[in-house]
């Protein structure tokens, strides 16, 4: 697993590179119209606004890995892995652009893309990624959010009571999540994107600003915090003077990892809400995976690293079975008071919920992509059976499940991306002549990404 995760780190930052050339490095020069492309409502007709969509990809990708992910990620791989996080981040940026404006354009996720785009004798491809994607988002995303809400939980109720019964508490926390998620679930996607639109902002800003006030407060400890980020990312030893490369490759992976499953750019869950989106513009469209991936990664996992590695506590590098919702309640205890156990905990529920129901979005897409319309239901009743198991299983075992099978439905998506990519350039290119000429070129693109049904002209 290691080794297959250190391959697939140097693949996906790799892709990432590659991506950023025939976008013309888009992350870096239409930085800003992404974020107003993120909190616009453009598009028309019935159906989910951009802004919905954002909500629903947000909601995937701002989830646990952004709390106990990250504080697992500085356990395991050390300080370094958080730069690496962030090297994710900037070319996931483009890769993330890609896959979405290729989702807008085809109207469906990488199976669609792949059949439509690459041609039918590449369906099993697309059913790779199918399947791939139906195990990741029902077996990967049900244990990993679980387990980390019922271990918060399990936390805050033994702070609150010691003594309690651990599997009592997991089990009881298991059960609550399926309940809640269910509620959600059978509602369908425009229901999944509006409590994902209401609940997201809220609470990333609510734990934003907690985070921030133990930054301030530590506010002397961040330039060494900063330096011990770069020496470990590199496998820098000070007291040892030297260089190693185990160091290096295991914060690589680890970094890279917890990065991808995060803001999951390359992966080809988000697409997946992006193209019920009713603006049929892919390159606007795009643009919203840019902010998405910056303020995920770049934002809210940056938040957690700093306040967590600036508060002094006691880090247990090398336990992989630490829980790191623990970890940033110590973290957060200076600024909330005993308070901190219950207020990681909150936010862990949410952001869980939120990234359970948006990823079943992508795991009902790939089962019907496979079996028809008929399979939504039965795919809903199964889809809750890991969240409920997910509870009380190892934290180690849950998280490497959750990042092998990401892994696994990448593989099939970047093909798609690398292979298509010629696509997304010449649209970028038509945007940028749309830019500089709105008049000369409106009529152009309103034939080209006027079709909802996803023809290319």
């Amino acid at each position: 697993m290691d080794f297959f995760g250190e391959i697939m780190a140097f693949v996906l930052i790799g892709a990432g590179i590659f991506l950023s050339f025939p976008t013309g490095f888009i992350q870096f020069t239409h930085f800003f119209p992404a974020v107003r492309a993120a909190f616009s409502d453009s598009g028309s007709g019935e159906g989910v606004t951009s802004f919905q969509a954002t909500a629903t990809a947000l909601a995937g990708s701002i989830g646990t890995a952004n709390i106990a992910g990250v504080a697992g990620a500085i356990v395991t791989g050390g300080p370094g892995a958080v730069f690496w996080m962030w090297v994710a981040a900037v070319f996931g940026m483009a890769t993330k652009f890609s896959e979405i404006a290729l989702a807008v354009r085809f109207r469906g996720g990488a199976m669609v893309c792949i059949e439509r785009g690459m041609g039918k004798r590449f369906r099993p491809l697309a059913a790779a990624f199918a399947v791939f994607g139906a195990l990741s988002c029902t077996v990967g995303t049900g244990l990993v959010q679980s387990n980390t809400v019922a271990n918060s939980v399990l936390s805050t109720a033994s702070a609150l009571s010691p003594g309690v019964g651990r599997l009592p508490v997991l089990v009881v926390s298991g059960l609550a999540a399926a309940a809640l998620t269910a509620l959600v679930i059978f509602g369908g996607a425009v229901r999944i994107g509006r409590v994902s639109e209401k609940a997201v902002p809220v609470m990333a800003v609510i734990y934003a600003l907690a985070a921030v006030t133990v930054i301030i407060m530590n506010i002397k400890r961040i330039p060494a915090v900063l330096l011990s980020i770069a020496s470990s990312a590199f496998g820098l030893r000070p007291a040892a003077g030297g260089i190693s490369s185990a160091l290096f490759l295991r914060a690589l992976r680890v970094g890279a990892a917890r990065g991808v499953y995060s803001n999951e750019a390359g992966v080809g869950s988000a697409p997946m809400a992006h193209a019920n989106a009713n603006d049929t513009d892919p390159v606007r469209q795009g643009m919203i995976g840019i902010f998405e991936v910056f303020f995920d990664t770049m934002v809210m996992c940056t938040l957690t690293a700093l306040a967590l590695l600036s508060s002094g506590i006691a880090i247990p590098y090398g336990d992989a079975d630490a829980s790191g919702a623990a970890l940033v309640a110590q973290a957060l205890r200076p600024a909330l008071g005993t308070f901190s156990e219950v207020f990681v905990s909150a936010m862990i529920l949410v952001f869980a919920f939120t990234s359970i129901i948006a990823w079943s979005v992508c795991g009902e897409s790939c089962v019907k992509y496979l079996f028809g319309e008929m399979s939504a239901i039965p795919f809903r009743i199964v889809f809750l059976i890991p969240v409920v198991i997910g509870a009380v299983l190892p934290v180690s075992s849950v998280w490497r499940a959750g990042e092998a099978l990401n892994y696994l439905m990448a593989l099939p998506n970047v093909a798609m991306l690398l292979s298509l990519s010629r696509i997304v350039k010449r649209d970028v290119a038509e945007y940028k002549m749309f830019e500089k000429s709105p008049r000369r070129h409106y009529n152009k693109r309103r034939i080209v990404f006027g079709d909802k049904n996803g023809a290319e002209s």
